[in-house]
């Protein structure tokens, strides 16, 4: 899964994907990628059924808390 795509001016690689449960498929999608940020290798999280430009990121980081 070596895609790359272009979010709010930066460049992410796509290093995985999981299938979200039915539960959270309602809110979220169908599944959730993991992004690496190529400029500072910052992971990300993104929700749905594809990524594109306009996806909305979530800092991995920040879904620990």
């Amino acid at each position: 899964m070596e895609q790359s795509i272009r979010i709010d001016g930066n460049p992410y690689r796509v290093v995985g994907r999981a299938r979200l449960s039915p539960v959270s498929r309602a809110c979220y999608g169908k599944y959730r990628f993991t992004l690496r940020r190529m400029t500072d290798g910052t992971l990300w999280s993104a929700f749905g059924t594809r990524i594109s430009p306009v996806s909305e990121l979530v800092r991995q980081d920040s879904l620990s808390e």
